[in-house]
């Protein structure tokens, strides 16, 4: 349906959650001013289906909003977030609610709508939905969710979390790409023991890998204590190199103001 990533033609049983989803759908359709009441009876249903269609609403309104609309739903933000985490909490959804993106919908909702707003404190759920799931659609949701969560985290890591992760990226029987994204993650935790696995990754033979680990490490003190080795990591790659290489090369030049 229109406004949710991961469920289609969805079924209640309440005639109340149907109206809701349609009235809910027939407004984003037309003009996305984002009507309060169908979203709220959504999100407040315990429903694990509609409160995955809630979440999924809420970050498309987000990702408009960034492209010059207005940002919808945000004095909700709280509510939005401790409803991500009760659905982490249940075991993952059926296969059979949404056939298109598999098992465990409710977990890719709610790791979806994270990607901004997961907390320290929300590690354990993150590393859990993880450890459960062989589904690529909800590792891929994890890996943005996990990105926010170390960013937001001060102090000691999360060791489990961090090493989920980096299982990920040195797995090459994983697709490249969800590889890539599980590092870009790793690079927003500042810990040393994030850092080790950068510089392990440095040294990946894939150039993919190689330019998103030498991002992670131009960021804050990493940079200075390991330019050496970046400037001729950095040298080797070849003149189609993905398009943040140019951005690692001007940051080692001085000339990303």
């Amino acid at each position: 349906m229109y406004g949710s990533y991961y469920w289609t033609r969805p079924r209640f049983s309440d005639e109340r959650l149907t109206s809701a989803c349609e009235a809910l759908q027939a407004d984003v359709a037309e003009t996305w001013s984002g009507p309060i009441s169908p979203f709220l009876t959504l999100l407040r249903s315990g429903d694990q289906v509609a409160v995955g269609i809630a979440l999924d609403v809420y970050q498309r309104s987000g990702a408009l909003s960034r492209l010059g609309g207005a940002p919808l739903y945000g004095e909700h933000q709280a509510e939005i977030l401790e409803a991500a985490r009760e659905l982490l909490r249940q075991p993952p959804s059926s296969a059979d609610l949404s056939p298109q993106a598999g098992a465990g919908a409710n977990h890719a909702s709610a790791l979806n709508v994270m990607m901004n707003l997961a907390e320290q404190q929300d590690c354990d759920l993150i590393a859990d939905a993880l450890e459960r799931t062989t589904n690529p659609t909800v590792v891929e949701a994890a890996a943005g969710a996990a990105g926010a969560a170390f960013f937001h985290t001060e102090g000691s890591p999360h060791l489990r979390l961090l090493a989920l992760v980096a299982a990920y990226i040195d797995d090459a029987d994983h697709p490249l790409q969800l590889r890539v994204r599980m590092l870009s993650a790793l690079g927003d935790c500042q810990a040393p023991e994030a850092t080790a696995y950068l510089l392990r990754a440095l040294h990946q033979p894939e150039v993919e890998i190689q330019v998103q680990a030498a991002v992670g490490l131009t960021d804050g003190d990493r940079l200075e204590a390991h330019r050496e080795l970046l400037e001729r990591v950095a040298a080797s790659w070849p003149d189609d190199a993905p398009y943040m290489a140019e951005e690692v090369r001007r940051i080692l030049a001085g000339e990303d103001d």
